[in-house]
């Protein structure tokens, strides 16, 4: 194996689509006795099911070439860094919710760890119920509904509110036809960060678990109760120091769109194309990367990024597509394999460092975990180098241990089997790829091996808090 470099490096994340419902709200960190609380009762509704096109061929395009601009504004400047990093979050969350539950449980953000403890969350029962939610599509951003949240947000800003009056009749305007919605609202909203953790914790109400009863919010991020696949997110500063709300005021509209209607679809290929320039392993407002071209191989349409790095487009048949990358900032053309079900995928392109040509390690969660065995997964991108690809874990971020070693020049998913293994025991692990003059680290996650009597292991915090970046591209689902 080649004797690398300690140079760290990592990534994270695939997939998926979203839920809509209710507002989020609160207060200035500077003010914890004011006490705002999120609005009861958001907004819900289910139309009668349709009946799904089996053809599309005259209604839609049958060449790439059509460029699908729904996923954002004619300027190209919404969703902007804030609402995209909104959407990256929440399409991350839909990922992985048991590493959700632990980054919300556990990340030291002063505005989110002051509601936490204001509102006296019960974060273990947080992780409890998220290592319970099942993983789901991301949502595509659509511009109809981020024209009926602006609308709602600014209505909000001008009574100095927090309300849903009117909100789904503001989608209903805006010309999307829903099969299921829901709506959320925060105008006491401090950052795209703060927003997302008071949608997904859903603190606030009488409940001694310091969180809303029914969680309606985050029925709507994390598409709980259906498949939410657009998604429109407006975020709106007030600065006025007359009025109460602010410094944001956010409006969230959720949907299943009805794909009886021209330009309503619900299986995308969702991503961001970013540079993570502080090194983080997650999306930042001003990381984005805009006018890059997304292209599929085949099918009706691709999609060229927003100045956030945000893209979107409808993927109408099922199969193993080769997307492009091209554009400004990007040497060449950079690509990805990936396979679509029947439901939406996600595929961010992101560069460590600012070199989009470096190889990428992903580390995925585990699986088929039991007493003594359990499968490591992950995503390898090569870009064309010759790597050695294994897994390192062990009890502690230490790790000590590593699997069999590989060695691939592709973009690939990867799966390794790893046994030996003590039951009822908390272990870390990361993937590891190794060039020729580089050690690319992923991130690090955690998991737990079934106890010797049986039991069902409890979700346990990995030690990195925040868990993973962004989702590179994966073969498998």
């Amino acid at each position: 194996m080649r004797q690398p470099r300690n140079c760290f490096r990592s990534l994270v994340f695939c997939t998926l689509v979203l839920t809509g419902l209710f507002s989020a709200v609160f207060m200035a960190t500077a003010q914890w006795s004011d006490g705002r609380l999120p609005e009861p009762d958001p907004p819900a509704a289910v139309q009668p099911s349709v009946e799904k096109p089996l053809l599309r061929a005259l209604a839609e395009p049958a060449s790439s070439d059509t460029e699908w601009t729904f996923h954002k504004t004619a300027d190209n400047q919404h969703p902007d860094g804030i609402e995209q990093q909104m959407t990256w979050l929440m399409n991350r969350a839909r990922t992985d919710p048991t590493q959700e539950g632990i980054w919300l449980a556990t990340m030291d953000d002063p505005d989110v760890a002051g509601a936490r403890s204001y509102f006296s969350v019960d974060v273990d029962l947080l992780q409890a119920e998220f290592a319970d939610i099942q993983a789901k599509p991301p949502s595509a951003f659509d511009v109809r509904l981020y024209q009926a949240a602006r609308a709602h947000a600014d209505y909000l800003v001008a009574t100095d509110s927090q309300s849903h009056t009117d909100q789904l009749n503001r989608v209903v305007d805006e010309g999307f036809t829903y099969q299921s919605y829901r709506g959320n609202v925060f105008s006491y909203t401090r950052s795209g960060i703060h927003g997302h953790a008071g949608f997904n914790i859903d603190w606030g109400g009488d409940d001694p678990t310091g969180m809303q009863p029914g969680r309606g919010h985050r029925q709507a991020i994390m598409s709980i109760d259906g498949d939410y696949t657009n998604v429109g997110l407006a975020v709106v500063a007030e600065a006025d120091p007359v009025t109460g709300v602010g410094p944001f005021v956010t409006t969230g509209n959720y949907c299943s769109a009805n794909t009886a209607q021209t330009n309503h679809f619900n299986r995308f290929l969702v991503g961001t194309v970013w540079r993570d320039l502080n090194d983080n392993d997650q999306y930042d407002p001003g990381e984005g990367m805009g006018g890059i071209s997304v292209r599929p191989d085949r099918g009706a349409y691709h999609a060229v990024t927003a100045d956030s790095g945000g893209y979107a487009m409808p993927i109408l048949d099922a199969g193993t597509y080769t997307v492009s990358f091209s554009g400004s900032g990007i040497s060449g053309e950079t690509t990805r394999t990936v396979t679509m079900d029947s439901q939406s995928l996600l595929l961010d392109l992101v560069y460590i460092n600012g070199d989009p040509g470096d190889a990428e390690a992903i580390t995925g969660p585990a699986s088929g975990i039991s007493q003594h065995t359990v499968q490591l997964n992950g995503t390898v991108n090569a870009n064309g180098q010759d790597v050695d690809y294994y897994f390192e874990y062990g009890p502690t971020t230490q790790y000590g241990d590593i699997s069999d070693v590989f060695s691939t020049t592709a973009n690939q998913g990867i799966a390794i089997a790893v046994s030996a293994l003590s039951p009822g025991t908390l272990y870390h692990f990361r993937l590891v790829v190794v060039t020729d003059t580089d050690t690319i680290n992923g991130n690090d996650r955690s998991f737990e091996t079934v106890p010797a009597d049986g039991s069902e292991p409890l979700a346990t915090p990995s030690s990195s808090g925040g868990g993973g970046g962004c989702f590179i591209g994966s073969v498998f689902r």
